[in-house]
């Protein structure tokens, strides 16, 4: 208790430091500019002191073993860009695997061994004015330091998305979960500080006073009172389940009637819902926009939305990194977003996947902006896509930002509704706690995840040689023993659980061609 207190006043002064200088257009602009401008200085300044200058950095243990010295790097970048210089680290073995950046395997490479812990990956630099939970998507949740001059920053990217988009002022609602989720509370935090504050916030979660979640209700209900003070407005979070969207269609169609092109930020199964909602209650939402993100958006859910006279743009973004990409205005693909270059550097590589099925050009991320929640180093984030530049004339690269990347997939993680679990928790479930709980062994069960589905589900197969199961108790096997631990775990399973996302298929697990049934295949349909 008494660290969430001392969270909560650090949480207080930097709010009010935050919103006592909001941004207007030009100091957006300004920042996008400068963020460019410095690309190489910056990446040199955080690599100076966040990697050579912090002797516990897993990173420097493996640039001394690759031979690096500070110098060295600095005359890579500047004969090679921080993008050639990725290059030859990589070459070099200085990279990081996704599992050894979540902390569940060592570092090894020929004649070294550098155990490691997730936390060892955290920005040393970073002041702890604010911790929201983590996307979950790797293991467990895990609380992520977030500092205002970070969100300082994807507030005037967040202005210049908009204006790419010609939405001016229009009104905007999110209907995202209020903390330990965190985009929420961002998307809330952003738009007041750019004097493009949220009308509402609808949230699939109630929030909650119990002793795992007093930090999190005390700063959203301390972040909509205090905001006021302060000449600004944050909504009060609206109870809205995934199961009844109608008060969100409703908000929408209100606008639409306006002429008011209303912008509903969501997951991308979540802006499917609420046209659903709107089609079956009858309402008028042609005009509406939807900043779609957090899960695959595809061409099935583009036509529902196309449907509804609605349009769509996407972004890109983790919570290690923060916002890394927005739509582009005149996107070629249904995801199309322009990379914010002057934040992060991406290289891809092959990969190969489990069981040795299929490869993908994996993307591996470096840090450049000294207030990003981890610092990162060619590490594999786990996303895969098409990468590369073209002249689209949209706003954002008028702005400088001429790197693309679209059909952004993950090539391992269950993701649905915003919400995303994997690697260890899939394992487990698959090896040990099916099997325990409705018998046969651990090649009996896989999880099936569906990208080109109208909604996102996550199939559970069965063999039928487990013999009888009962469907319900398979999938409650499965919620439950994802929502254990803290809050967060909680508030994922229970938009799951809202969503109806799990489901049990029986039939035997995928085998690949070399044997193996892995514990996660990503399927367009189930055959």
């Amino acid at each position: 208790m008494i660290d969430d207190i001392k969270l909560l006043y650090r949480f207080a002064a930097g709010f009010r430091r935050f919103l006592k200088h909001p941004l207007s257009p030009s100091d957006s602009l300004r920042i996008a500019e400068q963020d460019l401008r410095d690309r190489e200085k910056n990446f040199l300044n955080l690599a100076r002191r966040a990697i050579f200058g912090f002797p516990h950095s897993p990173y420097l243990a493996l640039l001394k073993w690759a031979g690096v010295e500070y110098g060295d790097l600095e005359r890579l970048v500047a004969a090679e860009g921080i993008e050639g210089a990725a290059e030859r680290l990589f070459d070099a073995g200085v990279h990081i695997d996704l599992e050894e950046f979540k902390g569940r395997r060592p570092i090894i490479r020929p004649g070294l061994r550098i155990d490691v812990a997730a936390a060892d990956f955290d920005n040393p630099l970073l002041a702890v004015e604010f911790e929201v939970e983590s996307g979950g998507s790797t293991g467990p949740r895990r609380r992520m330091r977030i500092d205002f001059d970070l969100l300082a920053s994807e507030a005037a990217f967040w202005y210049l998305s908009l204006e790419a988009q010609q939405l001016g002022r229009s009104p905007s609602a999110i209907w995202r979960p209020v903390p330990p989720g965190s985009a929420g509370i961002k998307q809330a935090l952003k738009g007041a500080k750019i004097g493009r504050p949220l009308e509402r916030w609808f949230s699939p979660i109630e929030s909650s006073w119990s002793p795992g979640s007093f930090r999190f209700a005390a700063v959203t209900s301390y972040a909509v009172r205090a905001a006021r003070l302060y000449g600004a407005y944050i909504p009060k979070p609206e109870f809205a389940p995934l199961t009844d969207g109608k008060p969100v269609a409703q908000w929408i169609a209100g606008h639409a009637a306006r002429g008011a092109a209303p912008l509903l930020s969501a997951p991308a199964n979540t802006c499917v819902r609420a046209c659903i909602a709107a089609n079956e209650a009858g309402l008028d939402i042609a005009g509406t926009v939807f900043k779609v993100s957090g899960e695959p958006f595809t061409d099935a859910k583009l036509r529902v939305v196309d449907g509804m006279g609605a349009r769509t743009f996407s972004s890109w973004s983790m919570s290690e990194a923060g916002n890394l990409g927005a739509g582009c205005a005149n996107r070629e693909a249904v995801d199309e977003v322009h990379l914010f270059t002057g934040k992060i550097a991406v290289l891809q590589r092959q990969k190969q996947l489990a069981g040795g099925e299929a490869s993908v050009d994996a993307l591996h991320l470096t840090t450049i902006h000294t207030s990003t929640p981890k610092i990162m180093l060619n590490v594999d984030c786990g996303d895969y896509g098409v990468l590369g530049k073209r002249d689209c004339g949209c706003a954002l690269e008028r702005a400088g930002f001429r790197n693309h990347l679209h059909t952004i997939r993950n090539y391992e993680k269950l993701t649905s509704g915003g919400m995303h679990f994997m690697g260890g928790d899939i394992i487990r479930l698959v090896e040990e706690v099916l099997p325990a709980s409705h018998g046969g062994f651990p090649t009996d069960y896989q999880f099936v995840e569906e990208h080109d589905g109208l909604l996102n589900s996550v199939s559970v197969l069965v063999s039928p040689r487990v013999g009888a199961v009962r469907a319900d108790d398979v999938v409650q096997t499965v919620l439950t023993y994802l929502a254990r631990g803290d809050a967060g775990n909680r508030m994922m399973a229970d938009i799951w659980k809202q969503a109806g996302t799990v489901r049990v298929v029986r039939r035997d697990p995928y085998v690949t061609p070399a044997a193996k049934t892995p514990p996660l295949r990503v399927v367009k349909k189930l055959e």
